[in-house]
C-alpha cells in the first residue's frame, strides 16, 4: 500500500521534471502544489523502492539548482544494484564536490565512478573528469596515468582528440 502511494507521488514528480520544472519536481516545501516532489517522498516513504529512487533523482535537481551540499548528501544515501546508476551517482557526487571546490573529494569520488563496472560510456568520462581535476591540482603524473587508460582502453571516446591534447601538454610539462 505504501509503497503504491509513493509510486503514484514519484509519478507525478517524474513528468514535473521531464517537463523540465526541477523545483516543482523536487518540491521541497518551497512550492505550494498537491504532491510530494521528490523530497517530500524521500521524507514520507524513506523505506519504499520509489523513495530511494527519489533520493537520486532529488540529488540531480538539487544540483541543477544550485545546492551541492544537498545533492551530495542525497546521492550519498541512494543505494542501488544497477551498476550503471551507482557509477552516476558518484559522478554527481564529484561534479558537486568540483562545483564547491574540493578538488581532492571530486577526484576520489570520479575514480569511484570510473571502477565500479567498466563500460564504454562511464568510464572513460569519470576517468576525464578525474583527469582533469588532478591536472588542475598540478598531479600531471596521475592524470597522464587517467588519459592514457582512456587512450588505450577506449578509441572511440567522445573527448579522445582532448584527451590527446592535455597528454601532450603534460609530456612537454614533465
Amino acid at each position: 500500500m505504501e509503497e503504491e502511494k509513493a509510486l503514484k507521488e514519484l509519478t507525478y514528480a517524474q513528468q514535473s521534471l521531464s517537463q523540465g520544472f526541477i523545483s516543482k519536481a523536487l518540491n521541497d516545501k518551497k512550492t505550494k502544489i498537491n504532491y510530494l516532489g521528490f523530497y517530500g517522498i524521500v521524507k514520507e516513504y524513506p523505506f519504499t523502492k520509489a523513495g530511494n529512487i527519489s533520493k537520486f533523482y532529488a540529488g540531480i535537481c538539487y544540483y541543477k539548482l544550485g545546492n551541492y551540499k544537498e545533492s551530495i548528501n542525497m546521492m550519498k544515501n541512494f543505494s542501488s544494484k544497477d551498476e550503471i546508476l551507482y557509477a552516476i551517482k558518484y559522478g554527481i557526487i564529484g561534479d558537486a564536490f568540483s562545483q564547491i571546490r574540493n578538488k581532492n573529494e571530486a577526484l576520489k569520488n570520479y575514480v569511484q565512478a570510473a571502477i565500479i563496472r567498466e563500460n564504454e560510456i562511464t568510464t572513460p568520462l569519470y576517468y576525464y573528469k578525474a583527469a582533469l581535476i588532478a591536472f588542475s591540482m598540478k598531479k600531471y603524473k596521475y592524470s597522464q596515468f587517467l588519459l592514457k587508460k582512456i587512450e588505450k582502453k577506449y578509441p572511440f571516446f567522445l573527448y579522445k582528440e582532448t584527451v590527446s591534447k592535455y597528454l601532450m601538454f603534460i609530456e612537454n610539462k614533465l
